[in-house]
């Protein structure tokens, strides 16, 4: 839990007004939209892997955590366009993820939220489609069934591997950008279960993975028979005392998210000092190390993701600060520098072919997997934050 009051060490950098030209995000949309285009005729409907390899995308079935954000990327194409190529492969998709749920492929962890929310929560925010609605409340009634930890009042990593295996019986950073699944649920059902599980992970992610200083851990355990907490550790990260740049970029948009439905001012704090350590352990050139261990240009493998992420966590909270927070305009002055920084350095002429919007993508160093490559979640983030700059009243689908 933190206890220090974070200062933003570069605020010179951030206090001036800065605006990314229209003509260049333009052109960035134009450019994704042209590349998704170029996927679907060559994939049609099947789902990407969860990385490139040798920044190529190997294509398959709906049986991983990035495959609602790769629909979602579909939506967001769609929004931003008009273009029925997309509104079609996206809805086209939709019959898988209520096969993936009955016959239960990967939905026993963590990541239902991904799965669901960009693809059947999204599609029914923008086309009212019931079958849509129906599979995205049956994926959060099963992720509570199955996942939530009433006993500990936490997500489980893995509910098959919980009650063996202490790898399994953790909670994660990345579950913050999964329980708005159980927000929106409980919204939509009244069903209070749900609202209260996704705030009791949000009050557990704070008090045990948010260090004092607002690092914070990527998993924590806790005991296998009790759920009772024990010690916080990684596994995507440099160390266990590190900070995984990704993971704690979740936290930068996952409160926002949890602060929208509770409006729990408390929130607005700690996401405060999550993001300022986050801008204070940037690289020069604003694209994240992939551990912010590393603060220095070439220091270590990249994760454009992770600033993406960031970006959008920092443009929701702005949604609910008032005009005259000192955090609002660094807020908006950070986040339109670190998205031009990933336009002009994780786009474009890379010197390699990529299938990906973005480069710069690391998805797991420690187990050698997809470094400084292409993933569906800095695909779909890199165009998030492209609409919320086009369309700053965007209905997100978290």
């Amino acid at each position: 839990m933190v206890t220090e009051n974070i200062i933003l060490q570069n605020e010179q950098r951030f206090v001036k007004e800065h605006k990314i030209p229209q003509e260049k995000l333009e052109k960035a949309i134009d450019d994704a939209v042209m590349k998704l285009e170029k996927q679907i005729i060559e994939h049609g409907t099947d789902f990407m892997a969860t990385f490139s390899v040798d920044n190529k995308y190997d294509f398959g079935a709906n049986d991983n955590w990035i495959c609602g954000m790769q629909t979602g990327t579909y939506w967001l194409a769609y929004e931003l366009t008009g273009k029925e190529i997309f509104r079609d492969v996206a809805e086209k998709q939709l019959k898988s993820y209520r096969e993936r749920l009955d016959n239960r492929i990967k939905v026993d962890d963590h990541d239902v939220g991904f799965v669901y929310s960009p693809s059947c929560v999204a599609t029914y925010k923008i086309t009212g489609d019931k079958e849509a609605y129906q599979t995205a409340l049956d994926a959060a009634e099963y992720f509570y069934n199955r996942s939530y930890s009433v006993k500990g009042g936490f997500i489980l990593r893995s509910a098959i591997k919980a009650q063996t295996n202490p790898r399994g019986c953790r909670t994660m950073m990345d579950t913050l950008l999964n329980i708005p699944l159980l927000f929106w649920a409980g919204k939509e059902t009244g069903e209070q279960k749900y609202i209260d599980a996704a705030i009791s992970q949000a009050k557990i992610t704070e008090k045990y993975l948010i260090r004092e200083d607002a690092s914070s851990f990527h998993h924590y355990q806790f005991d296998v028979e009790t759920h009772k907490p024990m010690h916080g550790l990684t596994f995507q990260g440099y160390s266990d005392d590190s900070c995984w740049s990704r993971g704690h970029s979740w936290g930068v948009y996952g409160f926002p998210i949890a602060y929208s439905y509770t409006k729990d001012e408390s929130m607005i704090a700690l996401q405060k000092n999550l993001t300022y350590y986050f801008l204070n352990h940037l690289p020069e050139d604003l694209i994240p190390n992939w551990d912010l261990i590393f603060t220095k240009k070439d220091e270590a493998p990249r994760d454009s993701s992770a600033g993406l992420v960031t970006v959008c966590g920092m443009l929701e909270m702005c949604k609910y600060l008032p005009e005259d927070a000192p955090q609002k305009k660094i807020y908006e002055s950070a986040a339109s520098q670190m998205l031009e920084a990933v336009i002009d350095k994780c786009t474009g002429d890379m010197g390699v072919d990529y299938d990906g919007l973005v480069y710069h993508v690391t998805a797991a160093l420690p187990q050698g997997k997809g470094i400084d490559e292409c993933a569906a979640y800095g695909d779909y983030f890199y165009l998030e934050a492209l609409m919320r700059y086009q369309n700053p009243d965007w209905n997100r689908y978290w």
